[in-house]
């Protein structure tokens, strides 16, 4: 009787130390399932790729004469030809790193104007053709108020995650209060241009064919009302290589 009594204690205790065990298992998926929803819930929302976006446009380009597609003056004489797509990085990138001291130094000082050409890549890999003439139109129908590199530098400041297809009506609406636009006449002038802009757009397509320019960014340089070659082994970043392609052609 007394060796039943201690099998029967010993078979308790093991199923005890079972239950003490799953229990203690179950405990812990909980808190690791509990720390992961913690982490979704607290994560941080998304942002625009450059808080400011718009005061810092403003102060680049104010008082700089715009003609359509054209920033700077009538008169410079070297003329820097960007092919880009709004949603490509690397465009965004240059946009951001060696643009703004040829603006500052370059375009402000009346030498050179950039001209703004519409080129389709990274956008194909989103929405495609119709979301890449949504998106070229209206930086064109900008430019009907003389502010287009206002709306497409802002763009490229909160630009979204690639290929991603973030771009609609609404994010287009946002682009263009942050780029100072009026806004009803934006629109307005948005309208015709949704099928204008397939011969414009298809016009700067067959000119980067005709130098094989097959990525964005993409650039042409030469002498304002001249013939133009392309500018190759540039820096994003950095300005040395658009630097000393000015300065020959001056």
């Amino acid at each position: 009787m007394i060796e039943k009594l201690q099998v029967l204690k010993e078979n308790f205790s093991k199923v005890l130390l079972l239950l003490l065990s799953l229990a203690l298992l179950g405990g812990i998926i909980v808190m690791a399932a509990g720390s992961d929803d913690s982490a979704i819930e607290e994560s941080p929302p998304s942002k625009p790729w450059e808080p400011n976006a718009k005061q810092r446009t403003y102060a680049l380009l104010t008082g700089i004469p715009q003609h359509g597609p054209v920033l700077g003056s009538r008169k410079a004489p070297v003329t820097l030809q960007f092919f880009g797509d709004l949603q490509c990085k690397e465009s965004r990138q240059v946009v951001l790193g060696a643009l703004p001291f040829l603006i500052r130094h370059w375009v402000r000082s009346g030498k050179l104007q950039i001209r703004f050409r519409s080129t389709e890549t990274d956008t194909r890999g989103a929405g495609g053709w119709s979301e890449f003439r949504e998106q070229q139109s209206a930086a064109m129908a900008a430019g009907k108020q003389d502010k287009l590199w206002n709306f497409i530098d802002v763009f490229y400041r909160e630009q979204g995650p690639e290929f991603t297809g973030y771009v609609d009506e609404a994010f287009l609406n946002r682009i263009a209060a942050d780029a100072g636009l009026d806004l009803r006449q934006w629109s307005q002038d948005w309208v015709p241009l949704r099928e204008a802009a397939i011969d414009l757009i298809q016009a700067d397509e067959d000119l980067a064919a005709d130098f094989a320019l097959g990525v964005t960014p993409s650039f042409l340089i030469g002498r304002t009302g001249g013939p133009a070659r392309p500018l190759h082994h540039f820096s994003v970043g950095e300005p040395k290589v658009f630097d000393e392609a000015i300065e020959e052609l001056l």
